[in-house]
């Protein structure tokens, strides 16, 4: 018994370490995100329009309430990319003005925002939570942001057509999930680029007609993740 309640209480402290390094990653992300990206004014009002909309409504708990309502049996998917770790990926992707950006699963729009202010590329955010799609919305339209759209679907579903680069997070998703988004990708023009956080499209389906282009390290607020650059056979 006392075993078990020194395991308990050492996997508790760890849990409780573990939530307070992801506060201090979190807080200096943002510290960064001030220094590196607050000079642009537009973005600025966007960030923290964006952001106060969610001081009393976690998106976290936003994300878990509304999959807990629709009986999905993982409700602990949500999680969103650092914007400096999103101007890594960009750099190292080489993504310009002239991309069609499509996120699947984007949340609350904030990366999508970051693309199009920073890169200037097209930005269409796949989401299937409404409270996201309708704030993110909002946002938009209160700022007449002209090169971002927001779409309320299933990213299993959603037209792709049109997409030069698909960023897919997706860190949660199950293999078969995957595999559902390969034959989804398949169908893509030639040369459609497909970024992937935590695994390649090949290590699900080794014979999809995907081959990397470049494998690199980002941080994220929860550890390190590789990121991988593909393209459409």
């Amino acid at each position: 018994m006392t075993h078990t309640f020194w395991a308990s209480f050492k996997e508790t402290l760890s849990l409780i370490g573990l939530n307070w390094k992801v506060k201090f990653r979190n807080f200096a992300e943002f510290m960064r995100v001030i220094f590196h990206y607050y000079p642009n004014t537009q973005f600025l009002k966007i960030d923290i329009s964006l952001l106060l909309s969610y001081l009393f409504s976690n998106p976290f708990g936003v994300s878990k309430q509304f999959l807990m309502h629709k009986g999905e049996e993982n409700v602990y998917t949500y999680g969103e990319t650092p914007l400096t770790t999103l101007a890594v990926i960009a750099k190292h992707c080489q993504l310009t003005p002239h991309d069609v950006v499509f996120e699947l699963g984007c949340g609350r729009g904030r990366t999508c925002f970051w693309l199009h202010q920073f890169i200037g590329c097209q930005v269409v955010g796949v989401e299937y939570v409404p409270t996201f799609i309708h704030k993110a919305q909002h946002i938009k339209e209160r700022f007449q942001v002209q090169g971002v759209s927001f779409r309320l679907d299933d990213l299993f579903q959603t037209d792709l057509q049109g997409a030069t680069v698909i960023y897919l997070y997706g860190t949660c998703f199950s293999d078969d999930e995957i595999r559902r988004l390969i034959q989804r990708f398949s169908q893509l023009p030639v040369g459609t680029k497909i970024i992937t956080v935590s695994y390649a499209l090949r290590d699900i389906q080794p014979e999809a007609p995907f081959s990397i282009l470049k494998q690199f390290a980002v941080p994220f607020t929860w550890g390190t993740a590789d990121v991988y650059l593909q393209v459409k056979q």
